[in-house]
């Protein structure tokens, strides 16, 4: 990807750590402190973390600290292996998604179990979700707060944002001395694909709370925008897919509002997401995302007055106000 090729400023590495077909960047900030951002899933320390570090003259042993940008199993994974290389790390993640970290059982009841009622994921999506986080492993310093600023030494600050907008807990790291902001997967576009063309669907779990993160990417206006699957972003590029995901949003949105027009009765979420997935959507899977995108697109939609929720028989269906 050619948005990869971006030469970073000095004191920001990128480690390159695919996964099952799926894109994925890691980042090194090397203050004073050295900082590592996210950990990947559990294979990701032995195949590319430990690799790298190798590659450049380290170890694990000078890993100083680990941020976690969000509570996705594709992002504290390797949390595990990395402290076993070095338990001095002090591993941070944010008040709303650290425990998570630590009990991957609880992560997949309160992540994946959400909508049970609609939808419910099958005991070999379960255990690959739980395979894939490594094995539990708390996080020593949490961050509260919706602005934190971090001094890593040698004249870096990173200023933490909290979005809540992909995960309860996500944040925006922004290292302001190197005009660079690391957003996590903040900015969703159209999902992620993998090398076989299946998708991911974007993932936004509040629409007032994406909106305000995308528009704070395009308020600190980086020359550097570093994504975890979107790979790393001059101002240009990094603009045009922060349109794109507003784009897809309201296309979203539409749809929902048509396919309700056109239904003869109040509708589930898990109809919804059917019945958008076979027309507009069969490139990605039907899977939690796609639920609670369009469970968030719904509240949204409510709150504007242009849908209502009609309790029916223990399940809450969706109807045009």
């Amino acid at each position: 990807m050619s948005e990869q090729m971006i030469r970073l400023p000095e004191g920001i590495e990128v480690i390159d750590a695919p996964f099952g077909g799926f894109p994925l960047l890691l980042y090194l900030l090397r203050g004073e402190k050295n900082v590592l951002v996210d950990t990947g899933i559990y294979s990701t320390p032995e195949e590319h973390i430990f690799p790298w570090l190798n590659e450049h003259g380290m170890t694990a042993k000078d890993i100083d600290q680990a941020i976690i940008t969000h509570g996705h199993h594709d992002h504290f994974g390797g949390n595990y292996k990395v402290y076993s290389a070095n338990p001095d790390i002090e591993f941070m993640a944010h008040e709303m998604d650290y425990e998570w970290m630590g009990d991957h059982q609880k992560h997949f009841n309160e992540m994946y179990l959400s909508f049970t009622d609609q939808w419910h994921p099958d005991v070999a999506y379960e255990k690959a979700v739980i395979d894939f986080s490594g094995s539990d492993s708390p996080i020593m310093t949490v961050i509260k707060g919706e602005e934190n600023v971090f001094d890593i030494g040698n004249g870096m600050t990173v200023t933490v944002y909290h979005t809540g907008a992909h995960s309860p807990g996500e944040i925006l790291l922004y290292i302001k001395e190197k005009d660079c902001i690391i957003t996590g997967d903040c900015i969703q576009v159209r999902g992620t694909m993998n090398e076989s063309g299946v998708g991911t669907f974007p993932l936004f779990i509040n629409v007032e709370q994406y909106i305000n993160a995308l528009n704070k990417i395009k308020e600190l206006n980086c020359a550097y925008v570093c994504t975890a699957h979107t790979g790393i972003l001059n101002r240009e590029k990094a603009d045009e897919l922060i349109q794109e995901s507003f784009k897809f949003m309201i296309e979203h949105q539409e749809r929902i509002i048509e396919t309700l027009k056109q239904a003869e009765k109040p509708m589930s979420l898990h109809e919804i997401a059917e019945v958008l997935h076979d027309k507009y959507y069969q490139v990605y899977e039907i899977a939690y995302q796609i639920h609670a995108t369009t469970h968030a697109q719904c509240q949204y939609l409510k709150a504007k007055g242009i849908l209502r929720r009609v309790p029916s028989g223990g399940k809450l269906l969706w109807s045009i106000r």
